[in-house]
């Protein structure tokens, strides 16, 4: 997903998200989980040649710190401001599990994230003006009382069907 994933790490994070959604936007990993998402971790940000100098409970440490950081700038085009969009809330261990908290996107930013597109870009496919998007994309928004003309224009520009919007 272009959004937010800089690697194969982040691309796994990332995958879980639509899973978490399902159980209130929280997420368990088994053990075997965990050692699969350390290997990644492992491979691609600590060097063989430094591997002895980590034990097991500081690369935890690192990783759980490296998901926790996972974020997405969202800049405006126009007026080149922007806001942070962390896509992970908390990550907890108990030495077994792993529970990984996410934030709730709406599934209009997250489409948009996805398809690594602007809000500009979208408001010119659209039609509509940037804070229009922008208003569709807060996570209180209920896309159920916009003017289904919009859903359908919006569901178009994010190259999804309206109902994966709602």
């Amino acid at each position: 997903m272009a959004g937010f994933d800089k690697d194969e790490f982040w691309a796994k994070i990332l995958s879980m998200y639509d899973t978490a959604k399902e159980s209130s936007y929280i997420i368990k990993l088994d053990q075997d989980q965990v050692k699969e998402l350390k290997a990644i971790y492992m491979d691609l940000n600590i060097p063989m040649e430094k591997l002895s100098h980590y034990d097991d409970d500081q690369i935890m440490k690192k990783m759980m710190t490296e998901i926790v950081s996972i974020y997405k700038m969202d800049r405006d085009t126009v007026t080149n401001t922007g806001e942070v969009i962390q896509l992970v809330n908390t990550v907890k261990y108990d030495g077994r599990n792993m529970y990984i908290k996410y934030a709730k996107l709406s599934p209009v930013m997250m489409r948009r994230f996805e398809l690594g597109k602007s809000r500009q870009q979208i408001a010119e496919k659209v039609g509509y003006s940037v804070s229009t998007i922008r208003n569709c994309e807060t996570a209180y928004c209920d896309l159920t009382r916009q003017p289904e003309h919009l859903v359908y224009k919006l569901a178009k520009a994010l190259e999804c069907e309206p109902e994966a919007l709602y």
